[in-house]
């Protein structure tokens, strides 16, 4: 997804929700609450801005965060002794088991 400059530069001054990474001209940015603004290694993006010239326009990637995947716990209290409530219990429990080691994969990754 990408957005432009200057809406991501509006969308800072009236303190809306940013997004934490950003990729512009091949560089990889971070935002920081504290300054409210994005950095890459100590720089700030101005740096490029003095380097490109007229910029506003120009687009800059988001870079999604990786989020975890959510499980999927019980459907629903009371399951009877019924051969299919057993059988979806045990799904239900094996894909979650499924789910953990994917997140933890992501993670490592």
């Amino acid at each position: 997804m990408k957005i432009k400059i200057i809406d991501l530069f509006n969308k800072i001054a009236n303190d809306e929700e940013v997004p934490k990474k950003i990729k512009y001209f091949g560089e990889i940015y971070e935002y920081s609450e504290d300054m409210k603004f994005y950095y890459q290694n100590g720089f700030s993006m101005y740096r490029d801005f003095f380097t490109e010239g007229n910029c506003l326009n120009d687009e800059v990637e988001i870079i999604e965060e990786e989020k975890e995947i959510e499980k999927i716990g019980k459907i629903y209290d009371g399951f009877t002794d019924s051969y299919y409530d057993t059988c979806l219990e045990t799904t239900i429990k094996k894909v979650d088991e499924i789910i953990d080691v994917v997140n933890k994969l992501k993670k490592e990754k």
